[in-house]
């Protein structure tokens, strides 16, 4: 959601980032200890070990913990799908940080925010993931099993958009990772809110000793897109191993791109109305796409309205906003001031014999309107610094005090965006969006477009359109500093009947404050700026008499502003430009308490329990910063915002909106339990039942804001010999409102929306003779031009104290086979089900009026009166707000092979490792209410029905290397809308291939060369915005090099 309205929409064949398709490690957990040693070696490319990692990585003896539960058993297996991710595997691929290798993962969908595209100006370059598909803010992202303070900016101008406590996973130092857990829906009731798709455990190294600097370097082969690491890592055992301190530290610079440091983005393709009036589609694939009306170096006007081509004055009896040459083409300024024809380009929509377009269109193929291309984003600038202390000391034989200290500061960079204008298509002439009002006199007019201007002008004043790049870029930095604190105490006693327990308490503090700064314009000295006149010495000065902004500006010194072509001054400059400085604080503070285990023997082993308690305290604040909440409103009669009270009123400093600050905080009392059974055990020779397992969890939130709540879990786990395990679990979770989504005042914005009634969408959607009855029923004529698509224009969206809980019902059945005839083959196959009910939604304002139109209810929907028309039946508002919808569902499968076998004829102590990891999404759906039709996005882009990665690594003493495939199937750019909508609407599959290897050179010096997408694969045709900005940034990027380099003592 962008702050500003004065936006254009965007050109849809620009392609960014995102590797779906996984690498990084699908594995199937294994049956033993013995096997886990083997299979975890296998699951991807591992990198040589050094000598200070080996010590660093103290395995314990006896039982394990693994994430989805607290009770301690003797192997990793789990009742649902589980990805482990090793360190070896992080470091074998290079990853800068950790969201890169789970967003590999087929698993994880489009993620809720990355570097990669258009960035919120409040935290851009953040990474949330985004477990099945379902939304980052349904993903737990914890470290050590415990919850990880959020980032994500409490507004609804943040990277998300939407509430919720994601964690950036930028800033966990990958270095310290010893493994990642992910698991599939059974987190909830462990680990409580949020884990409604599933749970992404970090895992650090422990009483890690020794010593190891890391240096890395990444580029393209086009020579940009550079990233530099360094990574320290240092451990130390003291009084007789009974202590220990482990010290990290990790800097990280990456170098941003441009969309237009891509020549096949820069000609991107665009869906425009066919030329063609018998085409069989209502949309087809254009060039190098131009808005006409807007220019960077201005366009004059003689009165409010748009310049037109003579084709559209003559067709369309358009009248000629614009001044124009003898041959009655209108004129816009060139970069040095003069007046030059307006090349309008090739026009959407149908043509006369001549060429000239017989229906209107905003935007064009070719011509010398403006190109939103150069406006935009590619990847963030990024720089990152970590500090992190581990301790832990061991008081007695059975207690063990522990510490974590975190600190980090990361930065991204926004290199462009869109301007601000100043358009007929955005406001009336002299608002503040609207096209600016200039004497004839201007002395800054060149003689050839004073003399043009002057004998065509009405009266002494013209107007001038523009987009003002040459004055704010849209580039933005945010900074995002996270300090975190945990302290406690762990150990075991002897409980019931003399058996061994285990007990931890544990207090968790962290703080997150993201600051950014937006350079923006202020109104009041960019008019000061334009009314140039000159002085009694021919000097170009400001109109004496002005008065500046009250917003603090670069400089408070006017300099008069030449906006005819690229002639602006650094002067003029810093006098209309302020910088906004929002700030966001958001803070946690955990206390919880457990204990846990065996209560009895049963045939199969132990009957063990888990107990405990947990506080936690949430806390956001947001203060939007000076120029955003801007001022006073001088008017005490006129209510400009609505609320009864028309004292309170504030008026922005510039285009912006007011933006309204917002503290919300909740706290929660929840009370745990788990009981883990081992029925029967390969030691009770039970015919056709090698083991039998069943396992419960049950949690029970109080939320000071949403209410209680019970979430609980039941899983099973069944051999029936020892090659097979049947596997299943039910898990009933929630997810409570966050502050963002309860408490966020009334704030206005400015966005497109895509009209249900235009022409061309009215025969579409999941309901089409629904849609188009609905339409014509409100008056909307069948031949509805809507300008909604093209021209931003006002909305808002307000928190609903009223929300209730997320509540889903999930299941997963599978199988997993180790077949002892094929040491060290591991294969699994589970099927996934989730739906989610009373989902905490912001609807987007084309959901809100497509649910409106295509209702079965209409015109008694709720939906239709969150949005009015204007007299000519245009959308003028949409009030979105968040609610809670009726569904949200996921059904697909999961798959893994992983093997590995010894090669002794490739090198005495070689093996060859293999795996594969796969996705089938079936459904990925969504619906407002019960009368709503159901919106489908499985299948589209960024979630294809068909993902996977496959890698094959050969290891043999120093040496190690992998190859591995990325695939991401075929997908249907829109989906509920029917076969003659547009051509092409799929993009084919790709497969991206990636490879490298390490050498141990010496004991303690090691090499390592990665080349991502090494055949330079492009990305497939058409791949427009949306999911497909990130789903094929490997192929955007193209071939990328790392080169690295670890010393260990």
């Amino acid at each position: 959601m962008k702050i500003s309205h004065l936006r254009l929409a965007g050109a849809s064949c620009s392609m960014m980032a995102l590797i779906l398709a996984g690498t990084a490690s699908a594995q199937t957990a294994p049956v033993n200890e013995a096997e886990s040693s083997e299979q975890s070696s296998s699951a991807q490319p591992v990198a040589q070990t050094l000598p200070g990692e080996t010590e660093g990585r103290t395995e314990e003896a006896g039982d394990i913990t693994v994430t989805g539960s607290r009770i301690a058993r003797p192997n990793f297996d789990t009742t649902e799908p589980s990805v482990v991710i090793s360190s070896a595997q992080i470091e074998a691929r290079g990853f800068e940080t950790l969201g890169q290798a789970l967003n590999e993962l087929p698993a994880f969908g489009v993620p809720g925010s990355s570097p990669v595209g258009g960035q919120s100006s409040f935290g851009p370059g953040q990474s949330f993931v985004n477990f099945l598909g379902l939304g980052s803010e349904r993903t737990l992202t914890l470290v050590n099993g415990r919850r990880f303070v959020g980032s994500n900016t409490a507004s609804i101008f943040g990277p998300t958009g939407q509430g919720g406590n994601q964690v950036d996973l930028n800033v966990i130092p990958t270095k310290l990772i010893d493994r990642v857990e992910t698991i599939v829906i059974g987190g909830a009731p462990i680990y409580g809110s949020d884990a409604i798709a599933g749970t992404v455990n970090v895992i650090l190294k422990r009483n890690y000793e020794g010593l190891e600097l890391d240096a890395q370097y990444g580029i393209s082969d086009r020579g940009d897109g550079a990233n530099y690491r360094f990574r320290g890592l240092a451990g130390k055992n003291f009084l007789d191993g009974r202590a220990n301190i482990t010290l990290s530290g990790e800097y990280n610079k990456g170098e941003g791109l441009l969309q237009t440091d891509r020549p096949e983005l820069y000609d991107g393709g665009f869906f425009g109305r066919p030329n063609d009036p018998d085409s069989p589609f209502d949309n087809v694939i254009f060039r190098d796409r131009r808005i006409p009306t807007i220019s960077e170096f201005g366009i004059p006007t003689r009165f409010d309205f748009i310049p037109v081509s003579p084709g559209q004055e003559a067709n369309l009896g358009f009248p000629q906003g614009g001044f124009t040459d003898a041959q009655g083409r209108a004129l816009r300024f060139d970069a040095t001031g003069n007046l030059i024809p307006i090349d309008f380009g090739r026009s959407f929509g149908p043509l006369d014999a001549n060429g000239n377009p017989l229906s209107f269109d905003t935007s064009a193929s070719g011509g010398n309107g403006l190109s939103l291309v150069p406006l935009s984003n590619l990847l963030t600038d990024t720089k990152r610094y970590s500090g992190n202390i581990l301790a832990s000391f061991d008081v007695t034989d059975n207690i063990r005090l522990f510490g974590e200290g975190w600190y980090s500061r990361s930065q991204g960079i926004n290199l462009r965006d869109q301007p601000e204008y100043n358009s007929y298509l955005f406001g009336y002439a002299g608002d503040p969006a609207g096209a600016i009002v200039l004497s004839t006199d201007n002395p800054f007019l060149t003689p050839q477009a004073r003399a043009i201007i002057q004998s065509q002008a009405i009266g002494d004043t013209f107007l001038l359109q523009r987009a003002n790049t040459d004055i704010v870029t849209g580039r933005a930095t945010g900074s995002v500093e996270i300090m975190r604190f945990v302290a406690g105490i762990d150990g075991s006693f002897k409980g019931l009947g003399g058996r061994d327990w285990k007990f931890e308490i544990v207090g968790n503090y962290g703080r997150s404050e993201t600051n950014g700064e937006i350079p923006t314009i202020a109104t009041q000295n960019f008019f000061n700026a334009v009314d140039a006149v000159a002085d009694a010495n021919g000097n170009i000065v400001c109109r004496p008499g002005y008065t500046n902004s009250a917003a603090q500006t670069l400089s408070s010194t006017c300099a008069p502003l030449n906006l005819f072509g690229m002639q602006t001054s650094q002067a003029a400059r810093d006098y209309v430009t302020a910088i906004a400085r929002p700030v966001s604080v958001n803070k946690q503070k955990i206390f919880t308490a457990s204990v846990t285990g065996p209560l009895f023997k049963l045939p199969g082993g132990d009957f063990s329990f888990a107990l405990g308690y947990e506080h936690r305290a949430e806390s956001q604040d947001f203060n939007p910063g000076s120029f955003f909440s801007g001022g006073p409103d001088p008017d005490p009669l006129t209510d400009a915002d609505g609320d009864g009270d028309p004292t309170n009123d504030r008026v922005a400093f510039g285009q912006t909106v007011i933006i309204q600050p917002l503290f919300g905080e909740y706290n929660t009392d929840e009370v745990f339990g788990e009981l883990r059974a081992a029925l029967i055990s390969p030691s009770n020779n039970v015919p056709f039942i090698h083991s039998l397992e069943l396992q419960g969890a049950a949690r029970y939130v109080d939320n000071s804001a949403a209410g209680g709540d019970l979430t609980w879990t039941v899983g099973a786990s069944y051999q029936p010999i020892q090659d097979i395990t049947l596997r299943g679990n039910y898990t009933r979770a929630i997810r409570a409102p966050f502050i963002t989504e309860a408490f966020n005042p009334s704030s206005s914005f400015f966005d497109f929306a895509n009209d249900p009634c235009d022409q061309f969408n009215r025969d579409e959607g999941p309901a089409p003779a629904t849609r188009a009855a609905n339409c014509t029923a409100a008056g909307i004529p069948a031949n509805f031009d809507a300008t909604s698509d093209d021209a931003s224009f006002l909305q808002a969206v307000a928190g609903n104290p009223n929300l209730k809980n997320e509540k889903s019902k999930a299941f997963t059945v599978g199988a997993v086979l180790r077949p002892r005839f094929v040491r060290g083959l591991s294969v699994s196959v589970d099927y996934v089900d989730v739906t989610v009910n009373d989902v905490i939604t912001q609807l987007t304002s084309d959901q809100i009026v497509a649910n409106c139109y295509d209702s079965a209810d209409y015109p008694s929907s709720d939906f239709c009166g969150r949005f009015t028309r204007d007299a000519t039946n245009q959308l003028d508002f949409i009030s979105t707000g968040y609610f809670n919808a009726a569904e949200l569902r996921y059904k697909g499968i999961l798959a893994s092979v992983d093997y590995r076998t010894k090669t002794p004829f490739l090198g005495a102590t070689s093996n060859v490792g293999v795996n594969i990891s796969y996705q089938y999404l079936n459904t990925l759906t969504s619906r407002a209410d019960a009368n709503s039709a159901t919106t489908h996005t499985g299948g589209s882009l960024g979630y294809s029905r068909h993902q996977a990665v496959g890698s094959i690594d050969y290891n043999n003493e120093g040496f190690s290397g992998f190859v591995q495939i990325n695939y991401t199937g075929p997908a249907s750019i829109a989906l509920d809308v029917t076969p003659t909508f547009q051509t092409p609407n799929v993009v084919e599959d790709v497969a991206f291939i990636n490879t490298g290897m390490s050498f141990r050179i010496q004991k303690s010096f090691s090499l390592r060369f990665v080349v991502d997408n090494i055949l330079d694969q492009k990305p497939p045709f058409p791949s427009p915005t949306g999911g497909g900005t990130i789903t094929y940034f490997p192929g955007v990027l193209g071939r990328y090099f790392r080169m690295g380099v670890s010393v260990g003592f």
